[in-house]
């Protein structure tokens, strides 16, 4: 069973150098893990590092690396499509740059699907309170591509789009929600951050807003999102390994 643990980031390699070589390092074990990371139009020289740093898993074919010209705001949803479209495995997770993976997790995600048909969602809060868990959420390829991915619609600040998700293809599949125990950990951070590229960045205004299409959806019954439009797609400016 093949894992894909996919991260974006704009303007967070300063995250990525406290979690993303620790959490490659801690699936290493774990023949079928793999790993897709994308700058989401960030200006902080993601490139540079991964080349320097992470050429191991670059020639091992663990790690894809991809960037994107294009964006001038952060959209979680879109970038996520994106790093999720670019992932090849069965189970399709978000991961966030400011999150560590525990050592075996690898082993736990796929024992996990191996029984009830699941979305797995992580409470926001890993074990020492810090908050920003919540984005982890893993569900299998096919139902990933069921819902058409995260909604795109929620694009205009934070919030929403992790809970969005997750319900969506929760309810169109059928699907138990499980969520585990405390395994993550989240380093610890300001709102100011979270909202340092969004188009809006009062996350009361823009949690309503995203809390708004949320409550749509659940009234609807409607749990396919992005119809109609081409969703996780974008001008890709650089690949690695090349």
């Amino acid at each position: 069973m093949k894992i894909s643990f996919c991260t974006t980031c704009m303007d967070r390699l300063y995250h990525l150098k406290e979690t993303y070589l620790a959490n490659l390092h801690n699936c290493k074990s774990y023949p079928d893990a793999e790993f897709v990371l994308v700058d989401y139009g960030g200006r902080d020289g993601v490139a540079e590092w991964v080349e320097g740093n992470l050429g191991e898993f670059l020639d091992s074919g663990r790690l894809k690396f991809m960037r994107a010209d294009e964006p001038r705001y952060w959209v979680a949803a879109h970038a996520k499509n994106i790093a999720h479209r670019a992932a090849t495995g069965d189970i399709l997770c978000n991961l966030d740059a400011d999150i560590t993976l525990p050592n075996g997790f690898c082993g736990y995600v796929r024992r996990s699907f191996l029984g009830d048909r699941i979305v797995m969602s992580f409470r926001s809060e890993d074990a020492d309170g810090n908050n920003g868990c919540a984005g982890f959420v893993a569900a299998t390829r096919e139902d990933f591509y069921s819902v058409n991915g995260y909604d795109e619609s929620i694009n205009l600040g934070w919030g929403y789009d992790d809970l969005n998700y997750q319900f969506r293809v929760r309810m169109h599949n059928n699907l138990k929600l499980f969520t585990p125990p405390p395994l993550l950990s989240c380093i610890l951070h300001s709102n100011e951050v979270r909202t340092a590229n969004c188009q809006l960045k009062d996350i009361g205004e823009t949690m309503q807003l995203s809390k708004n299409i949320c409550e749509d959806v659940a009234a609807s019954k409607d749990y396919v999102a992005n119809k109609g439009v081409e969703w996780g797609q974008a001008r890709i400016s650089r690949v690695l390994p090349t």
